[in-house]
């Protein structure tokens, strides 16, 4: 859910849209993203940006280092709560902002990631402007549906956030996967060669370093902007960029074995292109 209310109708002309790059990896091509959009929106310009987690003012460092080590999901079974970070989980966030330790391994409620990221951007024309913040964290919604946490590949929102990470270990690889690896693990004592089975079910999932990383980027960006001007993203059809994947094949199905859109969302798309409007 946005923090922009939603009670009112807005009708405003989207003037700009903004990427901003993930942290330190180099997955996604973002002047390739950046084409796509432009190709799509030819009225609207696009921007590259730096994260806003980088080159930040050693105080608002701190407090961003403190926000971050305080957003961790220790629990997936549980609503997520603020705590009071310790010493070292703090520190490693300090590093990680001033490019000192590489981001990995952790994973950060997705509703308070936004909150920070909307305290450093500050912009005042929200409307006009669609911001897209790509991260190498990954991030986590908690779900009322089965009680637990899940990791998002997209957070629509103002901003929207991509996680670059996400992109690779929120969708589930096929069902075949987990059989084997359950079975390898108890045959090894736990122990075996992670890249043989990845091996096995090649083709079927993205995995980091693949070049379809730029490919789902460029799906994941385009529906950041439709729930920009519509807050309705998503298609039902699974050969449509805009479907919402759960499962690593629907994913590189919709986004990269044959990209398009849907008669519907091309028709949507086209109409919305010349001079695309916020109107909800």
């Amino acid at each position: 859910m946005s923090r922009i209310s939603t009670s009112r109708r807005s009708e405003s002309s989207l003037r700009s849209i903004e990427l901003s790059p993930p942290e330190c990896s180099g997955e996604v091509d973002l002047a390739v993203v950046s084409s796509f959009l432009s190709s799509l929106f030819p009225s609207v310009s696009v921007k590259v940006r730096s994260s806003p987690f980088l080159n930040l003012r050693a105080a608002s460092r701190e407090r961003v280092a403190a926000f971050l080590a305080s957003s961790r999901v220790k629990d997936v079974s549980r609503p997520f709560e603020p705590f009071e970070p310790m010493y070292g989980e703090t520190d490693y966030e300090l590093r990680a902002l001033g490019g000192d330790a590489r981001i990995g391994g952790v994973v950060y409620d997705g509703r308070r990631v936004e909150e920070i990221l909307i305290s450093l951007l500050r912009s005042g024309n929200e409307l006009e402007t669609a911001t897209i913040v790509m991260t190498d964290r990954l991030v986590s919604t908690y779900s009322q549906d089965d009680m637990r946490h899940h990791l998002r590949t997209v957070m629509l929102g103002f901003p929207s956030i991509i996680s670059v990470p996400g992109m690779v270990e929120a969708p589930a690889k096929p069902r075949e996967y987990y059989i084997l690896k359950q079975r390898l693990e108890s045959a090894a004592g736990g122990i075996f060669d992670a890249e043989l089975l990845k091996s096995a079910f090649e083709g079927r999932f993205l995995d980091y370093g693949s070049p379809e990383m730029t490919e789902v980027a460029k799906g994941l960006a385009l529906q950041a902007i439709l729930y920009h001007l519509t807050l309705k993203p998503f298609c039902a059809d699974k050969r449509c960029r805009l479907f919402n994947a759960h499962w690593q094949e629907d994913l590189l199905s919709s986004q990269s074995r044959s990209p398009g859109l849907c008669q519907k969302h091309s028709r949507l798309i086209k109409g919305l292109g010349e001079n695309p409007t916020v109107s909800w």
